[in-house]
């Protein structure tokens, strides 16, 4: 059979590329098949020049991958994103602000703050028949932040001043301001000159407090009346107890003192008895440098309520109770506390007592 001259070219030509002589006959074939079954054992592949290329060309790969990136990173393009991503590696996640809140906060009737308060309001009743009476329909707490870190800061000054624990126990006191004034005083606080009582100092310098949330008024509520009612925060500090017959120079504000108190208070035990209203005031006051504060700082609007006044249970007999302030030929005064069989207002004071059942007198 005739050879292919073309695959005995090929042949010949890749064995020349190992530099052996091509000998006559078939010695090269021979040598040719040798060289292969060794290359074969060994692992390698047949054929010279598949042996030898493969390493060429993964070198020549990894020069022009070294080539590729000294380019890239020369580039301007490249350059410009390493500038942007230096800053990131410095850059803090900013903290979440606290939102914040409004200056009121609404509890809803079936909530448990709305029921916590209620029982706080009634744990401050002078007269345990109070209970009942008053019906509380809409409450909302007052988030002052300015107001609550000034009573924090007072708190901690009074502490480092060495006061004792009771002088920093925080108790709550109550006031039925004027509906055009409870915005105010729950924005900006309450500030001195908010009133004309002058049993326990001069209202020019400090400001007065309700002790009792069923007593908020000189005058006993009608029935249906309604409002709302400011709750505060607060701490009576060093405590002065006022008489009565005090002059009025010992009665004035002092800065040994936070707060004044009435010494005949403990003789109030209901809503009717003589001056119950102005004898259980609470007078709060501070000084700065031995100047007068417009606001105390230990009193701290908490939260609003507002209330309507049922009345008292109708009892078995119709009787009706009135107080009147009366004055003795000497000159005390006392309060009679009569009751009427005919609830109807008092014209002749003859026929009323001529009608009527003198139940207590009381002058003290």
């Amino acid at each position: 059979m005739a050879l292919n001259p073309k695959a005995a070219g090929k042949g010949d030509s890749e064995c020349a590329e190992t530099g052996e002589p091509l000998s006559e006959g078939g010695e090269a074939d021979k040598k040719s098949a040798a060289t292969s079954a060794t290359a074969n054992q060994n692992g390698d592949q047949p054929g010279c020049r598949d042996g030898v290329m493969p390493e060429q060309e993964a070198t020549e790969r990894r020069r022009s991958v070294l080539a590729d990136g000294r380019c890239s990173s020369s580039s301007p393009l490249s350059a410009s994103r390493s500038s942007e991503e230096l800053p990131r590696k410095n850059f803090q996640i900013p903290r979440k602000t606290r939102e914040r809140k409004g200056l009121y906060q609404f509890l809803p009737p079936e909530s448990r703050e709305f029921e916590d308060l209620v029982k706080l309001i009634s744990s401050f009743y002078l007269d345990a028949s109070s209970r009942g009476t008053f019906s509380y329909c809409k409450a909302r707490l007052i988030h002052n932040e300015l107001l609550e870190k000034e009573f924090i800061e007072k708190r901690r000054e009074m502490k480092q001043e060495g006061r004792a624990e009771q002088e920093l126990a925080e108790s709550y006191c109550f006031l039925f301001p004027d509906k055009s004034k409870l915005q105010w005083i729950c924005e900006k606080g309450l500030s001195v000159g908010h009133c004309r009582i002058t049993t326990l100092g001069n209202p020019s310098v400090g400001v007065y407090l309700s002790k009792y949330s069923d007593l908020l008024q000189i005058n006993p509520f009608e029935v249906g009346s309604f409002g709302d009612m400011i709750i505060f925060k607060v701490m009576r500090g060093r405590i002065k107890h006022i008489h009565e017959n005090m002059p009025k120079n010992a009665i004035e504000s002092s800065p040994k003192f936070d707060c004044h108190l009435s010494k005949s208070a403990n003789r109030v035990t209901s809503l009717l008895s003589y001056r119950a209203f102005e004898l259980t005031q609470q007078y709060f006051f501070e000084f700065a440098f031995d100047e007068i504060k417009a606001r105390p700082r230990h009193v701290c609007p908490y939260a609003v309520v507002s209330f309507q006044y049922k009345g008292k249970e109708v009892a078995a007999s119709p009787m009706t109770a009135h107080r009147f302030n009366t004055i003795s030929p000497e000159g005390s005064r006392g309060t009679f506390y009569i009751y009427s069989i005919f609830p109807v207002p008092v014209i002749n004071l003859f026929f009323l007592f001529s009608t009527t059942t003198v139940v207590n007198l009381n002058i003290p």
